[in-house]
């Protein structure tokens, strides 16, 4: 059996940059799993082979294939939780959606007149809202648990309205905001923010200040570079990490593993991911997948101190390895 003595992790970035409300610290107590004793189950050296196999609109995201189809992406990330989803019956509900939204456009529909379409539909007629109550849910991170519940988090309803938006001709973009996530359609001199979290809401500028001041509690002024346009990878990262984060919040690593695999191939050069996966392979007791990433991670050259115990766990994986044949 495989046992772990010390481990040094840090699970996840900050959601401060690049996930919703979950906060956790870049780096954490490299002994956060570590408390002498035997880890996970014995899963006789499980690897994958292909694990994005049925994955194709994730695997076309991550050769870097425009355009891929976000809420396919979203889609495919709930089926890891969800073995079962059928990915085709949310879809025609959402394209049901947008053809509701564009019989109510008229002709040549100016993006506030748009807008202004989607938000009646998605949030008086259909009823549609941002969890207040319950903001840890790992179901508000999930497309297909927000379309059956009508409640989800700022990105995966962003995820709906962007969705939405491109269906309608309407190119739209996110932005990564600190402590919160939006959408943003027009030009630099005359950009509209969306905050579908909050119905939709129209915001200029000031207003997506006010916004994160507000969660906050403290006066903010957002940089150009934080109200940038974000592109499918940086938004299916920030899914993935608030992903990462919940489940680790939980302590349910098992179902953790499959959102870091993706975090890992999706950010192959983020030593810190190939870490992560490493030290959750080392938590399911799964030594062999551990042993790639945790070589990774050393290439890229990390602080003294947490190379030194991961060399450590590196060597003691390969012995465990080697014991198999």
């Amino acid at each position: 059996m495989f046992f772990c003595t010390s481990l040094n992790v840090g699970v996840a970035t900050t959601l401060s940059t690049v996930e919703d409300r979950v906060r956790l610290p870049r780096t954490r107590e490299l002994r956060i799993f570590l408390k002498g004793r035997m880890l996970g189950t014995r899963l006789g050296g499980f690897r994958v082979v292909s694990p994005f196999a049925e994955s194709p609109e994730f695997q076309r995201l991550l050769r870097r294939e425009p355009p891929s189809d976000l809420i396919r992406i979203a889609l495919e990330i709930a089926r890891d939780a969800y073995p079962e989803l059928e990915a085709e019956r949310y879809l025609e509900k959402v394209e049901s959606l947008a053809l509701r939204i564009r019989d109510r456009c008229p002709a040549g529909a100016k993006p506030r007149q748009v807008l202004g379409q989607i938000n009646w539909v998605l949030f008086v007629e259909e009823g549609y809202q941002g969890n207040v109550d319950d903001y840890y849910d790992p179901r508000n991170s999930y497309v297909n648990e927000v379309v059956d519940r009508k409640t989800g988090i700022p990105i995966s309803l962003s995820v709906l309205y962007w969705t939405l938006a491109e269906r309608l001709g309407l190119a739209m973009a996110g932005v990564n905001l600190p402590w919160h996530f939006m959408l943003r359609v027009g030009r630099a001199d005359s950009t509209i923010f969306v905050d579908p979290f909050h119905g939709g809401v129209l915001l200029d500028r000031e207003g997506c200040c006010r916004t994160v001041s507000g969660i906050l509690g403290k006066p903010v002024e957002l940089t150009d570079l934080q109200l940038a346009p974000c592109g499918h990878d940086q938004v299916v990262a920030r899914m993935l990490r608030n992903l990462k984060a919940i489940y680790f919040r939980n302590h349910d690593f098992q179902t953790a593993l499959s959102v870091q695999r993706r975090l890992a191939a999706l950010n192959p050069n983020d030593g810190d991911e190939q870490r992560d996966l490493g030290m959750l392979c080392l938590q399911l007791d799964r030594p062999a997948d551990a042993i790639s990433p945790l070589q990774s991670y050393l290439e890229s050259k990390p602080p003294d101190e947490d190379a030194e115990v991961v060399r450590a766990l590196l060597r003691a994986a390969r012995r465990e390895v080697a014991t198999w044949n």
